[in-house]
């Protein structure tokens, strides 16, 4: 049971700071999709430094969510 409120309040936290790191659902996708891109590639294309800030901001996104379902299960088996 802990793990599925865990799940819930790191999946509830990505959705409430959604909106924090990204203008809407066409930007996360353009996020997504430099984060696949390989550095050199995105350096040809002068797209560099929005690669490396996009990359950055999913990764805190990411670390927000997964810190709160730690949280909570830390919490909850405590």
């Amino acid at each position: 049971m802990e793990i599925i409120l865990s799940i819930a309040a790191g999946l509830a936290v990505l959705r409430l700071t959604f909106s924090w790191f990204w203008d809407g659902r066409d930007d996360f996708v353009d996020a997504v999709k430099m984060w696949f891109t390989p550095d050199i590639i995105d350096a040809f294309r002068g797209r560099w430094f929005e690669s490396h800030w996009a990359e950055l901001k999913i990764f805190f996104w990411l670390l927000l969510g997964i810190a709160a379902g730690y949280c909570v299960h830390a919490f909850l088996t405590s």
